[in-house]
């Protein structure tokens, strides 16, 4: 399935700050929908809150949700603005069939992957497995764009391997995958500070390829 990926901005009192994320949490639960907090602060006015939220959905039912929000929060000065491919758009200012055209075809397709390091200790898998997070992605050594990335990376204590999801826009990619393409991922470590108290291992890139290699899983569909 794919994804629409755009970030939503919201100003309001208070008051309304519950009904905003009760809004999310709703369609998350109806649509697959998924958001990540980016911010949360107060905003002039003193009064008003400031949240900003990246969300991943399959449709866009959630803007038309949003929409009628933003109808509700105006009378209080409240402002609801939603950004993709780097322009933001205020609701309240378009008609939301106008601001769903703007949108034009979900391209983002999330995977997850479990990933072991045979070169590495167990320990050493634990300590950098969080370094792989927002690491740039490549496709059989061609570096992707940087609208391709690691999402989130952690280790599982249970399976005692590395746990990421990724967000893939290629198209290339995605087709591959749709027409049952198995396309594998691997971690890139990399030993700073070597032979000194600071040594560390980080991963910086995560490699997909459409051929086996040792160290290599298969990435799958969330």
């Amino acid at each position: 399935m794919r994804y629409y990926k755009f970030r939503v901005d919201a100003f309001y009192p208070p008051e309304y700050r519950e009904k905003f994320y009760d809004i999310l949490d709703k369609e998350k639960k109806i649509e697959k929908l998924d958001y990540q907090y980016v911010l949360e602060e107060s905003a002039p006015p003193l009064e008003m809150l400031k949240d900003i939220v990246m969300v991943l959905a399959p449709t866009l039912t959630i803007l038309k949700i949003l929409y009628d929000f933003s109808k509700e929060i105006r009378k209080k000065k409240g402002k609801v603005y939603v950004s993709v491919s780097n322009q933001q758009i205020d609701l309240e200012a378009h008609h939301i069939d106008e601001i769903k055209v703007k949108f034009g075809k979900p391209v983002f397709k999330p995977y997850k992957i479990h990933l072991s390091v045979p070169t590495l200790e167990q320990n050493e898998i634990k300590k950098a497995a969080r370094t792989l997070s927002f690491r740039p992605i490549s496709f059989n050594n061609v570096k992707l764009s940087s609208e391709n990335t690691v999402l989130f990376a952690d280790y599982n204590e249970e399976s005692k391997m590395i746990e990421a999801v990724i967000h893939i826009r290629d198209d290339g990619i995605n087709s591959l995958y749709e027409k049952g393409t198995a396309i594998y991922a691997m971690a890139l470590p990399k030993k700073i500070h070597e032979n000194t108290p600071l040594e560390q291992i980080l991963f910086t890139e995560l490699l997909l390829t459409t051929k086996f290699v040792t160290g290599s899983s298969k990435i799958s569909e969330c």
